[in-house]
């Protein structure tokens, strides 16, 4: 019985150790915001080949326009409250 739950231990343990470092290496909608940024820049544009952040921007995004949405959808904004005052004419 012990041996049997020290090997579904260390199953259970490899299983979630390659999860972990596979899903680490993607980047989530959360990043669209610093992709934006990657993106909007020539410079890193043209180095591409060296920096895979922006590899990873491009191939998750495609393009500048498709982050910048993300990222604006990542935002959550509360719009205030119009109050009328019922005394006042327009």
């Amino acid at each position: 019985m012990r041996n049997k739950i020290l090997i579904l231990t260390v199953f259970f343990s490899l299983f979630l150790l390659i999860y972990v470092i596979r899903t680490d290496d993607i980047i989530k909608d959360a990043d669209a915001c610093l992709c934006t940024e990657i993106l909007s820049n020539d410079s890193f544009l043209d180095n591409k080949n060296k920096m895979p952040s922006v590899k990873n921007c491009i191939d998750t995004f495609e393009d500048f326009e498709n982050a910048h949405l993300k990222c604006i959808k990542s935002f959550k904004f509360d719009h205030p409250q119009i109050k009328k005052d019922s005394l006042k004419s327009i």
